[in-house]
């Protein structure tokens, strides 16, 4: 398929009027980004069934026209550049310093010396042996004469590598080729005003010095030039050419005019051949074409941390997956409502760990989402962030949908918005049933009974609305019943429990006052969910599943094993709202139930049918009732 590309134009200060030869933009644009996948800079596509949509777009929701580049961003930036006046003395970190430093690759570069050039000259290097004497020259300010000039004719193809200090020239006009990075350090502005940030310590940190080797090569002679990044080509169209493209190719016209197909093309136009297209291509005219082809990077992109951004990260799944992640080598992000939240909790322990970091955040919030996400550029996203008790559910139903329903729509318009390439797991929940109808599985129909329960079904449909109709990877798992040591507030009902068992078994005067003891329900481990999280998002396509241990216990089990756990037996004896539970050694009333704690609408068995999770990700439970109980009394 061919792509035919529009630019994204660049004001600058020392905009040159060179591109208004090819483009009708104001005098003060410097660069035309003529292939770009960046935010809000992305080129535009001008034909065929993607006309009007972004190349940032196309490059995320089509992967099948990029095979087998696997970058989360489109790898190349290409620019017109015309100036005006000097531009800034930069440097690019290679890519272990841009790695340990940023998580990201670093940057190559090429230019491309245009026909309308006028600039004699580029900086390329500096006569310094070392960040010492770099120090005492940016001291006394006398950087300009350790700058080396190299001198550069029309069709030079200079190449500006890693460490490399380097600089366009006042009246330059170029072609410039580079991978598409934002890390660039600018290490001195001829002190203009207004003062523009300059990096020194990390300049001084990557610069390769007292390199004197003139990469300028004469591109009349070479009409070719490969590195690990990118190769560049000059192929020259007299006449007609039948081409065939095996790789995802992208053209400049430096030259001439002509077609490509049935598209006219002319100097200044840019287009991609996305990968194997299945048309003949015929190039016809009298034109020269740079060919840029980038490189797949595989073995660099290893090297890179895959980030997770977590939602609701004080939590027991937060936790886990906390610490799942960091093990498996990620950068884990977390959202907390405030900086108190995390101080004061056991996360502390990853604070001095540089690969987690939090931000002070609300899933009301949308512009603070929206700049998260844009900073972050998270692979994986686990939403875990509600509001999750059933009961106050029914006391706050505009809170609870504004934070899990239109929450999680804020979020997954903001991954819309951001084009951003990333995979969002949802926490949905086994209160979308009714526990009419069980085991529940992936078919089973959905019976809400509370206002938690119809916020929650509001975002796992919105989930599946966004996953279908804008090719995002979207899942809901649906989590039934888990817990841990971690998950102590009494306001759920195995925390209270587990909290009562300590207190009696401590010879304190307390009886347990519970609610429905008939209600049937899962209890698994949040490591184990949390584990099933990480493994659903791994797989190829999104899906939805469930979660669950498919063994399920009633309030009063779950309460006689716990008690078991301590020594005690406890038997119960009456019903309906009369029955209490007795030792059975001594015959004290351990337990009561209170009729102010039933729920209207109790959702009946919650008992989850996990096959298809385990078919495809060979997950199985590792920590059954008796395990999480001990675990939960002993606090670890």
């Amino acid at each position: 398929m061919i792509l035919l590309l529009a630019p994204y134009f660049e004001k600058k200060p020392w905009a040159g009027n060179k591109l208004k030869k090819y483009f009708d933009c104001p005098s003060s644009i410097g660069e035309a980004w003529i292939v770009s996948g960046y935010k809000n800079k992305s080129s535009l596509i001008i034909n065929g069934p993607y006309k009007n949509q972004t190349l940032r777009k196309v490059f995320h929701e089509h992967e099948e026209l990029f095979t087998p580049l696997k970058d989360k961003e489109f790898p190349l930036l290409i620019k017109l550049i015309s100036s005006s006046d000097n531009l800034s003395v930069q440097v690019h970190p290679n890519d272990n310093y841009a790695l340990k430093k940023h998580n990201q690759l670093g940057k190559f570069e090429c230019w491309y010396i245009l026909d309308d050039n006028a600039s004699k000259e580029v900086i390329l290097g500096l006569n310094l042996k070392n960040a010492r004497e770099l120090k005492s020259v940016l001291k006394n300010n006398t950087l300009e004469d350790f700058l080396l000039h190299k001198k550069i004719k029309a069709n030079d193809l200079v190449v500006v590598k890693q460490g490399k200090v380097h600089a366009l020239l006042k009246d330059s006009f170029v072609l410039e080729i580079q991978e598409a990075s934002n890390i660039t350090y600018r290490l001195y502005d001829y002190n203009r005003e207004p003062k523009r940030e300059l990096h020194i310590e990390d300049s001084l940190n990557v610069i390769d010095y007292n390199n004197e080797h003139n990469y300028i090569y004469d591109f009349h002679k070479e009409n070719s030039y490969d590195n690990n990044h990118f190769s560049i080509n000059k192929m020259i169209i007299n006449n007609k050419l039948i081409y065939k493209n095996k790789e995802l190719e992208v053209f400049y016209v430096s030259k001439g005019k002509g077609k490509v197909n049935e598209f006219n093309i002319e100097e200044g136009s840019s287009f991609i051949l996305t990968f194997e297209s299945k048309e003949q291509i015929i190039f016809e005219g009298n034109m020269e074409l740079i060919q840029i082809i980038p490189k797949v990077k595989e073995k660099e992109m290893l090297k890179m941390r895959k980030v997770a951004l977590i939602t609701g990260v004080i939590s027991q799944d937060g936790y886990y997956l906390t610490k799942l992640l960091l093990e498996k080598g990620y950068e884990v992000h977390g959202l907390v409502q405030a900086e108190t939240q995390i101080l004061n909790s056991i996360f502390t322990k990853y604070l001095d760990n540089e690969n987690f970091l939090y931000h002070v955040s609300d899933m009301t919030d949308t512009s603070n989402i929206n700049r998260i996400l844009e900073n972050v550029k998270p692979d994986e996203i686990y939403h875990l962030a509600c509001q999750s008790h059933i009961n106050l559910s029914f006391d706050l139903p505009e809170y609870t949908t504004q934070v899990n329903s239109l929450g999680t729509l804020r979020l997954l318009d903001a991954i819309k918005n951001s084009e951003i390439k990333t995979r969002l797991f949802n926490l949905s929940s086994p209160y979308l049933f009714s526990g009419e109808i069980y085991p529940q599985d992936e078919n089973t129909p959905f019976d809400v009974q509370s206002p938690f329960a119809v916020s929650k079904l509001y975002a796992h449909k919105m989930v599946q609305v966004y996953r279908n109709n804008f090719s995002l990877y979207a899942v809901n798992g649906i989590c039934y019943n888990h817990e841990s040591f971690i998950r102590n507030y009494t306001t759920f009902v195995a925390p209270k429990i587990i909290s009562a068992v300590k207190r009696i078994k401590q010879g304190e005067n307390f009886v347990l006052e519970l609610g429905n003891l008939d209600a049937r329900r899962e209890w698994g481990h949040a490591k184990d969910y949390a584990y099933a999280m990480w493994l659903i998002l791994q797989q190829d396509k999104p899906q939805d599943y469930i979660i669950a241990t498919g063994v399920s216990y009633t309030v009063r089990e779950f309460v006689i094993s716990s008690f078991k756990h301590v020594g005690i037996d406890i038997v119960f004896v009456g019903k309906n709202e009369d029955e209490i539970g007795i030792d059975k050694n001594t015959k004290k009333i351990l337990v009561k139930v209170n009729p102010k704690l039933m729920r209207p609408n109790e959702a009946k068995v919650l008992m989850g049918n996990a096959d298809k999770l385990y078919k495809d990700t060979n997950f199985r439970v590792k920590n059954d009732l008796d395990s999480l109980i001990e675990s939960m009394l002993k606090g670890e």
